[in-house]
């Protein structure tokens, strides 16, 4: 009787120790579990604007990754992008006064030189009107001082240039910069101009073509330094009453004056 009641005592008990069991295993797998998910979280961040503010290598990394630079394959290749920029000496509907000093260079008997004055007034930043005059002074050169001492030839019957005056037609097609000695940038207007006028001589006036060309250096909106070839053709008369067609060409240098000011820049 006592064995069976043992029995049954051992067969009660048994089904609540292994509740226990399991109850027990089940926390033991929770635990684990709540421990790896600890592990594989981000570290925290703290709020900008603190010391304490970091970012985790591994946020760095997928922030970069992240990046796409695809894009950079369709920008505009570099040749086809313009500066577009105003004339630093601008002159439309301004006017130009000039002075400067000239010679002749291709007189081989006389050498001539002289003042130039010039007045202008742009029609656009390419075209304009300008009047020149040429006050001109002549010495004998050493060839003709040798041609009279030495084998007595006289040049009195060559043509020797008082002055000349002009009205041209200029064009302005090209604008451009150069550096000073790499210290500065100096703008630059390149010109061309044609006219008629007339240059006097000892004996007439002479109905003359005139053509030049040049560059305006320019120093600040209103001035700027020029220098000018300016080639004459002419037919004159001698003393000894032979005609003749005749050339100067002139260079000049000089300093030019722009007025107004310039107020639409």
């Amino acid at each position: 009787m006592k064995m069976i009641s043992l029995a049954l005592a051992v067969l009660l008990a048994a089904p609540s120790v292994v509740l226990a069991q399991d109850s027990f295993g089940d926390n033991e797998e929770l635990n684990i579990i709540e421990v790896e998910l600890e592990r594989s979280a981000p570290p925290p961040v703290a709020p900008r604007g603190t010391s304490e503010s970091r970012v985790a290598p591994e946020e760095m990394s997928q922030e970069s990754k992240a990046i796409d630079f695809s894009g950079l394959g369709q920008l505009a290749p570099f040749a086809e992008v313009s500066v577009l920029q105003k004339r630093f000496l601008p002159k439309t509907g301004r006017f130009q006064l000039f002075g400067g000093l000239t010679m002749v260079t291709n007189d081989p008997f006389f050498n001539v030189i002289g003042g130039v004055g010039k007045a202008g007034y742009f029609f656009t930043e390419s075209i304009g009107l300008e009047l020149n005059y040429f006050a001109l002074s002549t010495s004998d050169a050493k060839a003709t001082k040798e041609l009279k001492e030495i084998q007595g030839v006289q040049t009195d019957n060559l043509v020797l240039t008082k002055s000349f005056l002009a009205l041209d037609l200029v064009f302005v097609p090209i604008y451009g910069k150069m550096t000073w000695f790499n210290e500065q940038i100096i703008p630059f207007d390149l010109y061309f101009s044609i006219g008629g006028g007339t240059t006097k001589t000892q004996s007439e006036d002479a109905g003359t073509l005139h053509l030049a060309t040049g560059q305006i250096f320019a120093l600040s909106k209103s001035t700027g330094v020029r220098w000018d070839f300016s080639w004459n053709f002419f037919n004159a008369t001698g003393v000894d009453g032979n005609k003749g067609s005749y050339n100067n060409l002139f260079v000049t240098v000089g300093w030019s004056w722009f007025f107004p000011e310039a107020r639409y820049r």
